[in-house]
């Protein structure tokens, strides 16, 4: 039977330590730090199931992967003392930074304590106080992948469909230039009697 100890790798005071323990990082959205009670990551792939009339036999066709959507169960609490921007004496301070965060528009940046960082959006939260857990509040969020803009390559540069489409409205504005109707001349003599 294999001892913990000898999975270890890390040594803080002279303890040995597992190796994901040594490898623990703050969960944080944004810079916003929270404790994290429990996290999900869910996916799959999109499958498309074919059944045909007159036969036994289905076809399922793989469309691709799943988003990935991310479900957290975090909470903030209060701490004997000031240490850092997670622990505070007072927990609100936590609390409505990462209200903040959760609030901002666009894509953030998902880290958890045992897995790599996310660009995600949030796409729901709910936050719990109760009277008897005074100095104590959970968070249920829920994220979603933010994936890669459809019309941009992931260096930034647009796409061809774009690229086309800029194109084709430029012809198009050049087009509706040239067919208006001209504009009476100025200075040329028409209509003057000499």
């Amino acid at each position: 039977m294999t001892d913990m100890n000898d999975l270890a790798v890390g040594n803080r005071r002279g303890k040995q330590i597992p190796p994901w323990r040594d490898a623990w990082i703050r969960a944080q959205y944004n810079g916003a730090p929270f404790f994290c009670e429990a996290n999900t990551r869910e996916s799959g792939r999109r499958i498309v199931e074919h059944e045909f009339p007159k036969k036994d036999d289905p076809y399922a066709e793989d469309m691709g992967r799943h988003a990935y959507e991310f479900t957290i169960r975090a909470y903030c609490i209060v701490y004997p003392r000031d240490d850092d921007d997670l622990y505070q004496r007072d927990y609100r301070v936590v609390r409505d930074r990462l209200m903040d965060a959760l609030e901002q528009e666009g894509p953030g940046k998902l880290q958890f304590s045992t897995q790599r960082t996310q660009d995600v959006v949030v796409s729901r939260y709910r936050m719990t106080e109760e009277e008897r857990f005074g100095g104590y509040c959970t968070f249920d969020i829920t994220f979603l992948e933010y994936g890669i803009n459809p019309l941009y390559d992931p260096n930034g540069s647009v796409m061809t469909s774009e690229v086309v489409a800029q194109a084709a409205q430029a012809l198009r504005d050049q087009v509706q230039r040239t067919l208006e109707p001209p504009s009476p001349s100025i200075g040329t003599g028409i209509g003057l009697n000499v």
